[in-house]
């Protein structure tokens, strides 16, 4: 039952970890490709002896092994925040750009990578508020490419293409921007409902533990999961040795217990009078109230303890007081009529 919004909290705060899951799958990936890129560029440099290849294979090869010597240093010191960082974002950019100025520039056909960058940037790091930035820096690097493979080739002004791509990376960024105030949006309240289930939890800890009867929740298996502190001092057992034993193994068994248990299953609540078998061997009696619900998708038992052992004891006491003023009464009421007996007895002499 308490454990439950500890679940939900531990949900919540997934959500990180598992997007950093997925980052660090990608990284790896990438890191492979860049690799493998590499190789195929070396053996085509090798093949060809063109000067647009050796030239792409010396500066855009030298900027992938630098940006795969970065990625080895953190995945070994193991700070993966790097990876969801405004700098790996930009030793990307990096590597696009040098890719796209060697490329033909405009009609590079890998100017779709810009694209992919701004998706990727937000898919990294949703909570980000700089989408205008990071779009107009991705727009200012395409448009340094361009500029470089203008400067060797001639400008061309009239490229609609060109115009069509900074269009496609604009309208890329206002998306990813919307889409990820959206997703701000529900972390926040995420978090917020996170925060308010720990809150409450904690709260509902302290009322249970400062509750003077023991309180025991256990499951249709019978095997206790969960209860406050009453409960520890009521059976006179530690946490660890209550949690996960058996609740009906405090329970003394008169031959009517399976019968009382079958009732409640049907009924989903108890309330009757029982012996309770604490740590110490002694019995106590106990009115039992014992009520059923639905948590976590199987049914759990809650069932609190109402301690009646001293007015048992008074009941008792007073029962014997009774049963000796009883008697009492009788051995006057004999002696009474003894007496007057031998009054009559002298009075007829």
């Amino acid at each position: 039952m308490l454990r439950s919004t500890k679940k939900r909290r531990g949900h919540a705060s997934s959500v990180g970890s598992g997007r950093m899951a997925l980052v660090l799958d990608v990284e790896w990936f990438f890191l492979i490709l860049r690799y493998v890129t590499y190789g195929i560029l070396a053996i085509l440099t090798l093949a060809t002896q063109q000067s647009l290849l050796h030239n792409l294979f010396v500066i855009a090869g030298s900027s992938v092994l630098m940006h795969n010597i970065v990625s080895h240093w953190f995945f070994y010191t193991r700070q993966y925040n790097f990876f969801i960082s405004i700098w790996n974002f930009f030793l990307y950019l990096l590597d696009v750009g040098l890719l796209v100025a060697m490329t033909g520039g405009a009609r590079s056909p890998f100017v779709p990578l810009f694209l992919f960058l701004v998706v990727g940037f937000h898919v990294y790091s949703p909570r980000t508020g700089s989408s205008f930035w990071i779009t107009l820096t991705v727009c200012a690097t395409y448009a340094f490419a361009t500029i470089m493979d203008w400067i060797f080739s001639g400008p061309d002004l009239l490229h609609l293409p060109l115009y069509i791509n900074f269009f496609l990376i604009a309208f890329c960024g206002w998306i990813m921007g919307m889409l990820a105030r959206v997703v701000r949006g529900l972390e926040q309240d995420a978090a917020y409902k996170s925060n308010a289930l720990e809150s409450s939890e904690t709260t509902l800890r302290a009322i249970l533990n400062h509750t003077a009867h023991p309180i025991v929740v256990y499951g249709e298996n019978e095997f206790i999961v969960d209860a406050n502190e009453s409960a520890y001092e009521f059976l006179e057992l530690s946490k660890e040795k209550l949690i996960g034993s058996r609740f009906r193994s405090y329970l003394f068994d008169d031959g009517s217990l399976e019968t009382v248990f079958e009732d409640l299953r049907e009924t989903g609540e108890l309330h009757h009078e029982m012996l309770v078998l604490a740590g110490s061997a002694m019995e106590r009696s106990v009115f039992m109230h014992i009520h059923s619900f639905l948590g976590e998708g199987r049914r759990l038992y809650v069932a609190l303890f109402h301690d009646i052992t001293h007015q048992k004891e008074v009941q008792e006491t007073t029962l014997l007081a009774q049963q000796r003023m009883e008697k009492a009464n009788l051995e006057l009421q004999r002696v009474m009529n003894m007496r007057t007996a031998f009054y009559v007895s002298i009075a007829n002499r």
